[in-house]
């Protein structure tokens, strides 16, 4: 019934009662209680409302400018603090709540239903609460994109309609304008203190918990590269391979005292800028911990004992902040010992990111230990460009059924930025709203894929042709094609930064990388493919067809096109690519120097765009580390194109 009202994400009962009427042009407001806070929130309630009609593009037949509709505001003590319940029956709207936070979620809702519905609306009854507390997402901007504090706050807009209610933004290098460390990182654009504090209270009076984020074990490569840190590392001079190279240091030396006193005074001068009672600590894949010079240490105790003897120093850092720590689980379910000795405060993220392994057997495990958890899948549109469609609606979906069976808390999205952080942000919108549906109401949502992608279309994008929803989803499934078997990946993204190579060295990298995933913890199969390239091409095309009908009516309507278009140029150009380094189609030099110089155009053009694009809603800082691998990329197709002349010039005697 919920697609009758077009309302997303569907309530958890909604029943439709007879008879059909129309809104009038304002409110009267009838509350119970007149408790000055609570009154407070309904006449925002109701001017909310009016703002949306205002809003529509003509008012629908019927409805009676000059007169007002009976708003009812009933307050029960016994419903949920985030649930609502609505009632119109023509002679009055009624809304019923706790909590603030209900009323709020019931005004989000009253609005999709002005937005999507005009003001003539079957009559009806809705009662409705979430399935998990805490709904959330979380962005990196630890991986270079940085993004403009109003691409932020557009954000904390487009989650509020989602009726999600936590953020965190990932911190692992200087996001931040920590005062004691800003001379170590001069080419940084972080955020300030006094911007954190705009957003943490623009987030808060829409009910989202802005909570800080900063890892502090591992995934500290951007501090410890730095001179000054260079000697807290695990492994200074970088981290043993199985292969003749090392991989840059990554992990903060747990057993030495000025680990802990860059962690202190990092939250230290952090934490003031938040209202959150919560501290994401991160703390997750610190490589090689035990292996350094910490050796000694887990030697004695065991790897996992070293873990915990850290983290119960950070988290007394926290404790310190009268803030609560969340941690990622991946440690902790992996040493399974000390799970019962991290202390009962710590709420555990446990996080899967591909859709062939289920959160069953670790939330079972943190469900039969008494702990506190939430399950966090992902977008999977890093490394990606435009995403992997199908591998996160299936790992969201079974987060969500799982997280659901064995009690977690709440469910957080993850849209990393690994690699360089290519993909646009619209590209994670239908991850964000499929999350949002299933962690509001799973069994009303779990099959209402078709409420996500209009949702995304009408109300995220704003798109008149209605195809927007869809084009996004159809865009995260190139990786079909590829049949590829790298996972958090697409062998386009791969290919891109991998660079210029030949067929030979990409089946000897195969190797090398299986044993490298293996010594990380991940699952090692060897790389395979079957490249379909024309079809590719023609569903490139097909795709740049779509976009060029959509009309978005969004203030960064005309930038979203650009960025996808751009998204869709990169993709091809990595089918290029692989043209290239497979010689399909190119059995001689001429026909190689041809495409290799089509190539080189090419790129040039989508550097450019891919500049332009990134300043417009994101900081500078890291801009130069994003596109590196394409200018390496760029210089390759160079010196190739020298060679084959030089070749070319030697055969006919020039």
């Amino acid at each position: 019934m919920s697609e009758l009202l077009r309302l997303y994400p569907a309530p958890k009962k909604l029943s439709l009662q007879e008879g059909r009427t129309a809104l009038c042009g304002s409110f009267e407001l009838y509350a119970e209680d007149a408790q000055t806070s609570r009154f407070a929130a309904a006449i925002k309630l109701m001017e909310r409302m009016e703002d949306a009609m205002r809003r529509l593009p003509r008012r629908d037949e019927g409805a009676v400018a000059e007169s007002s509709t009976k708003l009812r505001l009933v307050y029960e003590k016994e419903r949920h603090p985030q649930g609502y319940g609505l009632t119109w029956d023509g002679a009055a709207l009624t809304v019923v709540c706790s909590e603030a936070a209900g009323l709020h979620y019931a005004a989000v809702t009253l609005e999709q239903l002005i937005v999507r519905n005009g003001l003539v609306w079957e009559h009806f009854r809705i009662e409705d609460e979430p399935d998990f507390p805490v709904r959330g997402m979380l962005l990196d901007i630890g991986r270079g994109k940085i993004p403009k504090k109003e691409t932020v706050l557009a954000l904390i807009d487009r989650m509020s309609e989602l009726k999600l209610n936590h953020l965190q933004l990932y911190m692992e290098g200087f996001c931040f304008d920590y005062p004691s460390y800003r001379e170590s990182f001069p080419e940084a654009t972080p955020f300030s203190a006094e911007e954190f504090r705009e957003l943490d209270a623009y987030a808060k009076e829409r009910f989202i918990d802005f909570v800080p984020n900063q890892n502090c074990l591992g995934h500290m490569w951007p501090w410890l590269a730095k001179p000054v840190f260079a000697d807290l590392a695990e492994h200074p001079g970088g981290q043993p391979t199985p292969l003749s190279f090392k991989l840059p240091p990554t992990t903060l030396n747990p057993t030495d005292d000025r680990s802990i006193q860059l962690v202190k005074t990092m939250f230290d001068e952090l934490l003031p800028s938040f209202s959150s009672s919560y501290v994401n600590v991160n703390m997750d894949e610190p490589f090689g911990l035990g292996t350094g010079q910490s050796k000694p240490r887990a030697d004695e105790i065991g790897v996992g004992r070293l873990y915990l003897e850290y983290a119960e120093k950070v988290i007394e850092i926290i404790r310190g902040h009268g803030k609560q720590t969340l941690m990622w689980g991946d440690i902790v379910t992996k040493h399974e010992e000390v799970l019962p000795l991290l202390p009962k405060d710590v709420i555990v993220l446990d996080w899967n990111y591909e859709d062939h392994t289920s959160f069953e057997a670790h939330c079972k495990l943190l469900s039969e230990s008494g702990r506190t958890f939430y399950v966090c899948p992902g977008t999977s549109t890093w490394s990606a460009i435009t995403g992997r469609t199908d591998n996160m609606l299936a790992n969201i979906s079974d987060a969500a059924l799982q997280g659901k069976i064995y009690g977690a808390k709440g469910l957080i999205v993850t849209d990393w930025g690994d690699t360089g952080h290519w993909q646009p942000l619209c590209a994670s919108f239908p991850a964000y709203a499929w999350a949002a549906g299933l962690s509001w109401q799973l069994e009303q949502n779990s099959d209402n894929r078709a409420g996500m992608e209009r949702f995304v279309s009408e109300s995220m994008l704003r798109d008149s042709t209605g195809g927007a929803g869809k084009l996004l989803l159809e865009l995260g499934r190139y990786y079909r094609l590829e049949n590829s078997t790298l996972e958090n990946t697409t062998y386009t993204s791969y290919l891109l930064h991998r660079g210029l190579s030949s067929k030979e060295k990409l089946e000897e990298d195969s190797q090398w990388m299986v044993k490298l995933l293996v010594q990380i913890g991940g699952r090692g199969i060897p790389f395979a493919l079957d490249y379909r390239y024309e079809e590719m091409q023609e569903w490139l095309s097909e795709r740049e067809s779509e976009l060029s009908r959509i009309s978005l009516d969004t203030p960064d309507g005309d930038l979203v096109i650009q960025e996808l278009s751009n998204a869709i140029r990169l993709i091809r150009h990595g089918s290029g690519l692989h043209r290239y380094i497979f010689r399909i189609g190119l059995p001689d030099v001429e026909s190689e120097l041809q495409w290799l110089n089509r190539l080189h155009a090419d790129l040039t053009e989508t550097i450019e765009a891919f500049n332009r694009l990134w300043l417009a809603r994101n900081r500078p800082g890291g801009l130069e580390a994003s596109n590196r691998d394409l200018y390496k990329l760029l210089g390759q197709y160079e010196e190739r194109i020298r060679e084959l002349n030089s070749e070319s010039g030697s055969l006919t005697g020039n």
